[in-house]
């Protein structure tokens, strides 16, 4: 198993990993713990593992569940940020209930996630995973950029304004929400789209199924960028295109609730946010 916590995690997230890690360790279990970002030690850990216990915010949880993703290896978020919407655990329970996950009493819930490609001229430039979402934002205050929705290859509308959003069940209680758009239980297999400040429309969110091919052309004077999981954005020219589908991969939550928990953490963490 993997323990692994955010660069220069606060005194009591040392802490809990501390104990943690002497909890496993008590229980014979091979340990390798670190910090996600790091160097790809982490990435090369995940084909030894059978579960990671992340202590994080959900940003940390989401760059730890992209990487495991791929090994097909489950996490658990242990939570130490300010939303929480992927944690399964609190800081104040987590040396309680960690046992249950040894002994296996817990259940995995697979959770879709997105594939983008960057094109230029037929050319793939790159191929990024996302498990939240996808943004496609203009790069500076001045002026607006258009994006033409092609969706199964037919057009269905051009945006202007800020950008749009494409976003799993799973981001749709992140930028999505903030942007007014719908929340999904996160077991759905639907993606969201949803219209940054748009001009002159009333498509502003818009919910297509699973299989969807999304390909949108981007229209830009003044430059735009995509960020990725709310990692470092990378720059994106006028008429490139980004083409959105379904990772061929799911990543894994283990859970200890009931399969209705979200409802729950949903109304807790807008409590929180009220």
């Amino acid at each position: 198993m993997v323990v692994v916590s955010r660069p220069a995690p606060p005194p009591e997230a040392q802490e809990l990993a501390d104990g943690v890690e002497r909890l496993l360790v008590r229980e014979g279990i091979n340990v390798w713990r670190g910090i996600v970002p790091d160097e790809g030690e982490y990435a090369k850990r995940m084909s030894d593992c059978e579960l990671v216990f992340v202590l994080g915010g959900d940003g940390t949880i989401l760059h730890a569940a992209n990487l495991a993703a791929a090994n097909g290896v489950p996490i658990v978020g242990v939570d130490f940020g300010r939303f929480g919407f992927l944690a399964e655990l609190s800081r104040e329970e987590a040396l309680d209930k960690i046992p249950a996950f040894i002994r296996g009493e817990h259940w995995v819930e697979q959770r879709v996630m997105l594939r983008a490609e960057h094109i230029r001229g037929g050319e793939v430039l790159g191929q990024y995973q996302a498990l939240n979402d996808i943004v496609l934002g203009r790069s500076y205050l001045s002026g607006i950029i258009d994006v033409q929705l092609v969706i199964d290859n037919e057009y269905v509308t051009t945006y202007f304004g800020d950008g749009l959003i494409v976003s799993t069940a799973t981001g749709s209680t992140a930028y999505n929400l903030a942007a007014g758009g719908p929340v999904l239980a996160p077991n759905m297999g639907a993606i969201v789209l949803s219209a940054l400040a748009p001009h002159l429309t009333h498509l502003s969110h818009l919910l297509v199924p699973r299989d969807s091919s999304i390909t949108l052309h981007v229209g830009t004077r003044k430059g735009a960028s995509v960020t990725v999981d709310g990692q470092p954005d990378f720059q994106i020219q006028d008429k490139d295109m980004l083409r959105v589908t379904l990772a061929p991969f799911t990543a894994g939550f283990a859970h200890l609730q009931d399969k209705t928990y979200f409802y729950k953490t949903l109304a807790n963490r807008l409590r929180r946010g009220g």
